[in-house]
């Protein structure tokens, strides 16, 4: 699992400026360095497990129409395969009469040329390796799937839920003065996850020490395992008995304390919701006594067994931390039946006043005094900045916006505008002029009621 500051899909996307008349809307063509796509695909192909992770995180599994062997995800396993990744069947690629191909930079070149020249394109990722690497991937793959506008708006959405969803998880980590050791290793060599990868990155989330985060060859990175003597050691599916055997790991630390986990080598290179769930895994098995994170019965199943390892005794605390959990719902779920029947009981005066005592909490807005609003201030479709932020923070602290504010002015922020506009007897356009502007952000905004 690599971030990523471009997706790099051979390029970087360069954003079509210009359409047909069946996209005057600006959402098509998408244009990729050599590449144009001139309108929507209804049928993907998706040859690169990482990029049906993204698609299939953004909501867009239903377009995957074939998939690789490595696609291994729960969501899309019912679709037809059309062999590995690397050197697919291309007759089988031709016969679900794709729209497009997504592809790892691995696939055999003569593989692609044969697709290519069959008219259909092949796109292919460079993996993220940072934040910022990670947002423009997902934009730029969710703008092929839907549009410059709207693809790339609902890209930056879900890159920054990710995002946000693994530093809530670095943050729960218990702060201590001792350090805590590990590495992941996808074989006997010393090949292992290192700080030039998102895959490696994925254990200082999980408040771990990357012993191989600096190394260039497998080599390097053995030593580094030997020197240090990790706490801990995660590895690729079927190493955990090798290495336990191998005169270079059997008297590591990690060895003997039975502190050996498994991860799918694939899992930990998906750059989808894999990204969190293998963040949640290490958490559980480094920090079994946080009860917040996500259980690892949840993480994505290959070929019908569990990608990640999870031990008895993490089992048996996570049924005593479901039974908890009910425990507490049912008394919620009993209060609030209490409470709802003794509301009931109340007579229809009482509630009448306090409907209207309610009503008219309810209607109290305090203005919010973030945005400088001047003379010509708006904003429309496309643009984008802090004040765009700030905008889309109070049409959701008004409960007109459901996502977290990006910055970028797109369909979803226009969409939740006209609701806003709706309720304040407003021109319903999306269009935030200065009227609206300075409503918005005043006191006598009528929030939504929903």
């Amino acid at each position: 699992m690599k971030k990523i500051y471009s997706i790099f899909l051979a390029a970087f996307i360069i954003l079509g400026c210009t359409a047909c008349s069946s996209n005057s809307s600006g959402e098509y063509p998408v244009k990729l360095a050599g590449y144009t796509i001139n309108e929507k695909p209804d049928s993907i192909v998706c040859l690169s497990d990482s990029v049906a992770d993204i698609l299939i995180a953004c909501g867009y599994s239903d377009r995957i129409s074939a998939r690789s062997d490595e696609c291994t995800q729960s969501e899309i396993s019912g679709i037809p395969s059309v062999g590995s990744k690397d050197k697919p069947n291309s007759q089988k690629i031709f016969d679900v009469n794709p729209d497009i191909v997504f592809a790892d930079k691995t696939i055999d070149s003569d593989t692609k040329d044969k697709i290519e020249n069959g008219g259909v394109s092949v796109l292919t990722m460079v993996p993220a390796e940072n934040g910022e690497e990670l947002t423009r991937l997902y934009e730029n793959i969710c703008a092929v799937a839907d549009g410059n506008i709207s693809g790339r708006e609902k890209g930056s959405e879900k890159s920054n839920s990710i995002l946000l969803t693994m530093s809530d998880l670095q943050r729960i980590v218990p702060e201590s003065d001792i350090v805590v050791t590990a590495c992941y290793i996808y074989d006997l060599n010393g090949n292992a996850a290192t700080e030039k990868t998102l895959s490696g990155k994925l254990l200082s989330y999980a408040g771990l020490t990357n012993v191989c985060a600096i190394s260039n060859t497998s080599d390097e990175g053995l030593n580094k395992i030997k020197l240090s003597n990790p706490d801990y050691i995660f590895c690729a599916q079927g190493l955990k008995e090798k290495i336990s055997d191998d005169s270079n790991f059997k008297n590591l630390k990690a060895i003997r304390n039975k502190n050996v986990y498994e991860i799918d080598s694939l899992l930990i290179e998906r750059q989808g919701n894999s990204l969190t769930e293998v963040i949640s895994f290490m958490i559980e098995t480094v920090y079994p006594e946080l009860s917040n994170t996500k259980k690892s019965s949840d993480v994505q199943q290959s070929n019908g067994s569990s990608n990640i390892e999870a031990s008895n005794t993490e089992s048996s605390q996570q049924s005593e931390e479901t039974s908890s959990i009910e425990n507490s719902q049912q008394s919620e779920e009993t209060s609030s039946t209490e409470n709802s029947q003794q509301s009931e009981e109340t007579s229809s005066t009482e509630n009448s006043q306090q409907s209207s005592e309610s009503s008219t909490e309810a209607s109290k807005v305090s203005a919010d005094n973030s945005l400088e609003i001047t003379e010509n201030l708006a904003y429309g479709l496309g643009e984008q900045g802090s004040d765009i932020t700030k905008i889309q923070q109070r049409l959701k602290d008004l409960g007109y916006f459901d996502d977290d504010p990006t910055g970028y002015f797109g369909e979803l922020s226009s969409d939740a505008f006209k609701a806003f506009e709706k309720a304040n007897n407003l021109e319903e356009d999306g269009y935030a002029s200065t009227d609206d502007l300075k409503l918005l952000f005043s006191e006598n905004v009528k929030p939504s009621a929903q």
